[in-house]
């Protein structure tokens, strides 16, 4: 159905008469103009928009072969001779005999007998007041769904159905369908998906006829999950009424059935579209924002179905979409960073390297050696710098053939246990089962500090080292050392890049911890430590309990206040090193009684950093006749007590050891918030009250609710680091407040905020609100501290 009138467009401006007359003729050179006059790039303008408005009158090439002088006149005389040209070309040649369709909308289909119908019933039920064909391109179906698009085009002479006889794969079935396309215009609506409002085609061309600037618009999309019935969502959620170029390089939000380009490749330029990349629609997308400005229509026009057979929808996980196309979504990045370069080209490469590590680590994870050599291989440009960022420092000449890449990474991962063991002859062996039997790609040595033992243990250590003599290493004990100077002359013997305890009477959970732990510290080189989440295990009783205290944190660094204020990490058992960071730790540490894990970590954390991993990895077996387990709960906490004054002499007060009040001043930044722009409110911490602090963090929260309802984010920054903090914690008594309105949906009463920071002495934070690209300073928030004395009030 093609009837139906279009509302009339308005007048255009010349300099969008001159746009639409360059545009259509495909002979500007887009990407020659950018790269002649860089200026170009720091607008927000298109190359063409910027020939059109400026770059005419100061006399600029559209293209290498075509020069005309500056405007010297600046009278409203000047005529842009590059659009006159080409007027007056147009007037000689004669017009084409065809009937020209205004729109061309290509379908892609493959397998979807049981949706094409509704694809095709709603695409060729639009009411236009204009000529549109419609080019289906079936990829070779198995299931009746090429019979179905021929009983279509049987029935419609504007369809025309391209039947292929060889699977072509979908970008290589699109390119053919864009390189048989003939309208101005061309929509996309692949095969499982469907229109929904009949005057979709017809509102979309007259945006753009209206704007000759604009070279795509697209529309909200209802996201429909066949597998799941009643669950649905729009897409996108939230999106700026006028999005740019910036927006869509750094993310996708233009869903395929919805959009409609003034389609760039009709003149001169060819349609580059390489096979190995994906996803192809995000390409076609930034292709056609470079050249012109991207429109929004708020309303529902589609929908975009979810499903098992679906392209992106057949992987159960981000992991297995990546093992699939991972290389062709590599490759999409490196063509969009050599394609945009600039001020683009460090968030491409950070998007390639991101799914390079995300393979390369479950390719460490599964020993998939082979496999992690084909991607070395295969993205040369990137893997160094992505192997760095996993803490793996590759050669200048790196090799993908899997002997010299095994042997390579077992150079890097190294790892040391330490097994500390006095007359624990009826765990020990659980103990070393558990560590020998951990699994993943790295080199391990074990080495065993038995103290003397005299219930056998000595003779099960010397077993297992018979049986493992490449792996274990047993420490010489003349006499009884302790327990701290037998930790210390088994570190005297590792070799490894980091080192692991187990005590003999505890044991691990998983045989992927040191696999986990590894890859935490890998990951994150600024980490010297990390220890998991332990399991308690009480022998008189026969109980397992999750450490309590622990399991109050999530995965995530731990300040040294925190680790001040409590004895968190438990036991040795469950920590993991960088062996650097355990040779800082001074001589003194082991001629302290009252040392243990607690003060051992202190020392790393006062150095470096820590963190936890919620994970239970290990068992900590409470001895009812152990040095600490085997206290009393009161002469534990006078202990602790007494170790934190010992501590706060060791680090200095003021850093976690005592109770102690943080304060804060308040103070705007340039000035009140203009209500034009957002009204906001910090509801915490309060400016000049004091509050006590128990865990090593402050807490801000409040709400911001921009002017024009936008969604609002914070931009925070402290020393010097910025992070971007959502607000979008639910608050419709803000709403019903600040607006007088209630909110009608969950996203309209996202407005609060809340989010952490860890403490430190003059902590001072700057808060600014970002709307729509707008960024507004708002607040200095200064904290500042004193050691709660006894009997005083807040």
């Amino acid at each position: 159905m093609q009837d139906g009138a279009g509302e009339a467009a308005p007048a255009l401006e010349p300099w969008q008469d001159d746009f639409a007359t360059i545009y259509a003729s495909g002979l500007f050179d887009h990407i020659g103009y950018a790269t002649r006059y860089p200026d170009v790039g720091l607008t927000d303008l298109s190359p063409l928009e910027h020939y059109v408005k400026y770059g005419a009158r100061l006399g600029r090439r559209p293209r290498a072969d075509f020069t005309a002088p500056p405007d010297e006149t600046f009278d409203g005389s000047f005529v842009n001779p590059f659009a006159a040209w080409i007027r007056a070309r147009a007037e000689t040649q004669p017009a084409p005999a065809w009937n020209r369709p205004v729109v061309s909308v290509l379908c892609i289909t493959y397998n979807q007998a049981a949706f094409i119908r509704q694809t095709l019933d709603s695409i060729l039920g639009q009411a236009t007041d204009f000529p549109f064909e419609l080019l289906v391109g079936d990829d070779r179906s198995t299931d009746g769904t090429a019979e179905i698009v021929a009983e279509y085009a049987a029935r419609h002479p504007n369809l025309v159905a391209v039947l292929r006889s060889e699977n072509l794969g979908p970008n290589r079935n699109f390119a053919d369908l864009t390189e048989r396309c003939r309208g101005e215009f061309v929509a996309i609506c692949e095969g499982d998906d469907y229109w929904t409002d009949p005057r979709k085609l017809q509102r979309q061309v007259d945006f753009l006829r209206a704007r000759p600037e604009f070279t795509l618009c697209f529309h909200r999309v209802r996201v429909v999950y066949e597998d799941m019935p009643g669950v649905e969502e729009l897409y996108p959620k939230q999106c700026s009424p006028q999005p740019s170029l910036s927006d869509l390089v750094a993310h996708n939000f233009v869903q395929t059935n919805s959009v409609l380009y003034r389609w760039r490749y009709h003149g001169a330029e060819a349609f580059a579209f390489d096979e190995g990349i994906a996803p192809g629609d995000w390409y076609v997308h930034l292709m056609h924002a470079e050249v012109g400005r991207i429109g929004f229509l708020p309303e529902v026009m589609a929908v975009y179905r979810k499903h098992a057979a679906g392209m992106w929808a057949t992987y159960a996980t981000e992991l297995a979409r990546h093992k699939k196309l991972g290389n062709s979504e590599i490759a999409f990045f490196r063509k969009l960073r050599g394609h945009f370069g600039g001020r683009y080209a460090a968030g491409y490469e950070a998007a390639q390297k991101s799914i390079f590590r995300r393979l390369a680590e479950a390719y460490l994870d599964e020993e998939d050696v082979p496999s992690l050599g084909r991607l070395i291989e295969a993205n040369p440009d990137i893997a160094r710098a992505a192997l760095h960022d996993m803490g793996l420092d590759a050669p200048d000449a790196l090799s993908g053939e899997p002997d010299a890449l095994r042997a390579w990474l077992m150079e890097q991962l190294t790892v040391s246990v330490i097994v500390t063991a006095y007359n624990h002859a009826a765990e020990i062996g659980r103990c070393l089962d558990a560590v020998l039997g951990q699994r993943g790609l790295f080199r391990m040595q074990v080495v065993i500090g038995d103290d003397t033992s005299t219930d056998g243990t000595a003779e099960i250590v010397e077993s297992y080292r018979a049986r493992h003599p490449e792996r274990i290493v047993v420490r010489p004990r003349p006499q009884n050392l302790g327990m701290l100077r037998n930790m210390q002359d088994c570190l005297s013997a590792c070799t490894g890049r980091y080192v692991a305890f187990c005590e003999a009477d505890d044991y691990w959970l998983s045989d992927r911890k040191i696999a986990m732990q590894m890859r935490m510290l890998r990951n994150d080189r600024s980490l010297d430590m990390c220890f998991n989440w332990v399991l308690l295990h009480y022998p008189a009783t026969g109980s397992y309990l999750p450490h309590d205290e622990q399991g109050r944190y999530p995965t995530g660094t731990i300040s040294f206040p925190v680790l001040a204020n409590s004895p968190l990490t438990a036991n040795f058992s469950c920590c993991f090193y960088r062996a650097e960071a355990l040779r800082r730790v001074p001589e003194a540490y082991y001629e302290n009684a009252s040392a243990a894990d607690w003060l051992m970590n202190l020392y790393v954390a006062d150095k470096g950093r820590i963190a936890f991993l919620r994970e239970l990895l290990s068992v900590y077996t409470v001895q009812a006749k152990g040095q600490w387990s085997g206290l009393p709960e009161d002469i534990k906490n006078a202990r602790i007590a007494q170790y934190q004054k010992e501590f706060a002499g060791i680090f200095g007060e003021g850093r976690g050891f005592e109770k102690y009040e943080v304060g804060c001043t308040v103070a705007e930044l340039d000035g009140e918030l203009p209500d034009s722009f957002a009204r906001a409110n910090l509801e915490a911490p309060q400016d000049r009250v004091w509050a006590e602090i128990q865990d090593g963090q402050v807490v801000l929260a409040g709400w911001v609710v921009s002017a024009s309802r936008a969604k609002a984010t914070l931009v925070v920054e402290v020393d010097g680091e910025v992070q971007r903090i959502p607000v979008d914690v639910h608050r419709p008594d803000v709403i019903a407040a600040v607006l007088g309105d209630i909110p009608t949906t969950m996203e309209e009463a996202r407005c609060g905020f809340r989010f952490t920071l860890p403490y430190a002495l003059h902590l001072e934070v700057l808060i600014s609100i970002e709307v729509e690209h707008t960024v507004v300073p708002w607040l200095s928030v200064i904290f500042t501290h004193r050691v709660k004395r006894s009997g005083q009030q807040g």
